[in-house]
């Protein structure tokens, strides 16, 4: 199956096959299968490198570190070279130690049982520190009963320059304890600072408050999501409200200036400046520039009335279809679970794939091992760093067509008691036909996504550059990249919304979303301007309640918190992100059901066989619908009658 379609050509003379009705959501074909196979074989390859990485990579190494012959501390190891302190036992040997721990790249490592917890500044301490705690502090060929006869204190061996300071673990290696000291000094200051540690302290002790208000966060996300249906007609018409009074007085107000400027240089006796007249000019030229904005404006709000009907409509319908699919605002989550999953399965894998090098030697005198990757290892870094990308988009993408094919099914259900399932059978239909289509829609924002990635890697390597030209460009690529991938996407969902509704491939429902969305524009606009505008007053009718909530809380209930703002700003951001996953899958469904409501006009006209799905308040937005609503409207009046002359024929045979 190809990725776009082509013309069928019949022999002449040969009949066209009788037109189908259509029928949306029915059983379709699998989609777009050479994109679903190619992201096969590259997950294929992602579990390659995984089993590559797992069985030559050595995580160890890079957790417990390594000494400078090659061998992994607390580990039995393999010989790697000649050298005889290659491939010994170092079980018990937890930490590596440095020879010299201001310049531990090129001095000695060994592993060690226990690092110096005091000041060592001979060899005999070091070797009294061996008698006390067991840890050889030498190189492995110097027996301990010789560090003070044949010890040599140099940074590659076979004793530590002395003297030593007492040093701590850290992640399994020796560091100086005054490095840490210094730190916790640093600490210490910036905990001294009262605001610092007010704040701390007040959101301590609010802990319990502001997290029974991140679910009450949730709770009232639920709630406006179910209420905004209610809500966008009344904030609709307040926006066209005050778009009209604030342009119209606007208007007024400069030709007002302008009026008054013009009487005061027409005054007798009155000497004019040329500043004077150049303002004159100035109100004149902005008070016609002002008046042409409103009328256009008003032309404007006039011609899209009835769009902007559509939207609060579309809206109600939005509503009703999260209130017969509440789980579908549950869908972020779920994404968001797998997500998580899968970073943490990659994580794992880049570590065990960065220990993957081969050790080659850097001192051949000494027999000090270091480890480098191969060209094959580094192909991989990339194969590796390209999969995150894909296959997260990939789940992004299985996320918005499970969206839009439960919407759609809502959409195109006449009778709302049988719709079942939608989620279940949106996941259905995803995983046995569109799964390819994901893969495909994922896969071009990759190609976008990347370069993108490369370009801001750039952008931060020239930082001190000096060359402007250079910046400018780059930022103005990274800045058109951005661009078209949020393009990409918006039009990446509407392609998917239309691959669930007619089973079409993403090609072609991408250019038919894009005919649908340019001759459907002043709707679009509509949808995209009020639309998220009222979105955004819902994430701050959120954000109000439940801060305001939580301000009251914590002044009734912890009166000695000084930084009220400081507990309500935690609680204030989360509810805002909260909302924004709520009301983004609002977003999401009012944008298919627009798809699904031109579709449904474009195919449909209202006669037998080609009843309209939508409901009967989108109808009168559709030329045609005049007919279907008549035939509805008289269908309810045969039924009134006809119930009407039943209960009269009841009534003459009770009196008989």
């Amino acid at each position: 199956m190809g990725c776009c379609y082509s013309a069928i050509r019949r022999p002449s003379g040969e009949e066209p096959p009788k037109p189908q009705f259509w029928k949306p959501l029915q059983k379709r074909s699998c989609t777009d299968i050479i994109p679903l196979c190619v992201f096969v074989l590259f997950f294929i390859g992602m579990l390659i490198i995984a089993a590559f990485s797992i069985a030559s990579g050595a995580a160890s190494r890079l957790i417990n570190g390594y000494d400078s012959y090659g061998n992994t501390c607390d580990r039995t190891n393999k010989k790697l070279t000649e050298n005889p302190n290659s491939g010994l036992d170092l079980t018990g040997k937890k930490f590596v130690f440095f020879m010299d721990v201001l310049d531990p790249y090129s001095s000695l490592e060994i592993c060690v049982k226990k690092c110096p917890d005091r000041e060592l500044r001979t060899l005999q301490d070091l070797y009294d520190f061996y008698e006390e705690t067991g840890s050889q502090l030498c190189d492995y060929s110097l027996d301990p009963k010789d560090y003070v006869s044949q010890g040599v204190s140099s940074k590659i061996g076979n004793c530590p320059i002395l003297p030593l300071d007492p040093s701590t673990e850290v992640i399994y290696r020796c560091a100086p304890s005054n490095v840490l000291e210094f730190l916790v000094d640093m600490v210490k200051f910036l905990n001294n600072l009262d605001p610092l540690t007010r704040i701390l302290s007040e959101i301590y002790m609010c802990r319990y408050a502001i997290i029974g208000l991140c679910f009450l966060a949730v709770l009232v996300s639920f709630i406006i999501v179910l209420l905004i249906r209610y809500l966008a007609s009344i904030v609709v018409y307040i926006i066209n409200i005050i778009v009209v009074i604030t342009s119209l007085a606007g208007t007024g107000l400069l030709w007002w200036s302008y009026a008054s400027a013009t009487l005061n240089l027409d005054k007798p006796f009155n000497i004019t400046l040329i500043s004077e007249q150049e303002n004159v000019e100035t109100f004149l030229w902005y008070s016609i520039a002002a008046t042409v904005f409103t009328v256009i404006l008003l032309l404007l709000i006039f011609v899209m009335r009835k769009r902007v009907a559509l939207t609060v409509d579309l809206f109600y319908e939005a509503g009703r279809c999260m209130v017969h699919m509440p789980f579908l605002l549950l869908q972020p989550l779920w994404t968001f679970i797998v997500l998580v999953l899968f970073w943490m399965c990659w994580i794992v894998v880049f570590g065990f794939l960065a220990t993957a090098g081969e050790p080659y030697m850097v001192n051949e005198h000494e027999g000090w091992v270091r480890f480098n990757e191969t060209m094959v290892v580094r192909y991989m870094w990339w194969y590796h760093l390209i999969g995150v990308i894909w296959i997260s988009e990939f789940v992004l993408a299985c996320q918005q067509m499970t969206i839009a094919g439960a919407v759609a099914k809502f959409y195109f259900t006449r009778d709302k008691k049988k719709l079942g399932n939608p989620i279940l059978s949106s996941i259905g239909r995803l995983i046995a036909n569109h799964i390819g289509s994901c893969a495909l829609g994922s896969f071009i924002i990759v190609l976008v996504k990347i370069p993108r990635c490369i370009l801001m890697y750039i952008e931060r390597q020239i930082k001190d550059s000096k060359n402007i030209v250079a910046k400018i460009l780059v930022k103005c690529c990274i800045c058109c990249l951005c661009i078209l991938e949020k393009c990409l996407r918006y039009l990446n969902y509407n392609a998917y919304s239309l691959v669930a509704i007619n089973g079409t491939h993403f090609c072609k429902s991408a250019c038919d979303a894009v005919a649908t969305l340019l001759s459907n524009a002043l709707r679009v606009i509509a949808i995209n301007s009020v639309g998220t505008f009222v979105l955004f007053l819902g994430k701050l009718v959120v954000v109000a309640i439940v801060a305001g909530i939580g301000g009251v809380l914590v002044l009734k209930y912890h009166p000695n918190v000084h930084y009220v703002a400081v507990p309500v700003g935690v609680v204030a951001v989360f509810s805002y992100l909260t909302a924004h996953c709520f009301l983004s899958i609002y977003e999401m469904a009012v944008d298919t059901l627009l798809l699904c409501f031109c579709e449904d006009s474009r195919v449909n006209d209202g006669s037998p066989g080609k009843e309209y799905f939508m409901p009967k308040s989108l109808m009168v937005y559709v030329k045609n619908s005049s007919k279907q609503l008549n035939t509805l409207e008289g269908k309810k009046e045969k039924k009134k009658k006809g119930t009407a002359e039943e209960e009269r024929l009841k009534n003459e045979t009770s009196v008989v």
